[in-house]
């Protein structure tokens, strides 16, 4: 399968107050990406949103747990 190079849009950045350890790449994080998600299909009725958020690490890219509020 030939991989593609994705371009992948940031929605926003946020900076930490106190820097985080990521669990992935154990990296330092002073900020994080939230990437923007939007549901194109689903097979059923469902009541979950069409829209949500990532928020992710900025070098390794792996989704952290994190809260919007």
């Amino acid at each position: 399968m030939e991989q593609v190079d994705l371009v992948e849009e940031i929605e926003a950045e946020y900076t930490l107050e106190t820097p985080v350890k990521c669990g992935q790449c154990n990296k330092q994080m002073h900020s994080v990406n939230v990437i923007r998600l939007l549901r194109t299909k689903v097979n059923f009725t469902s009541s979950l949103p069409r829209r949500g958020y990532v928020v992710c690490c900025p070098d390794c890219r792996s989704i952290v747990p994190a809260g919007l509020g």
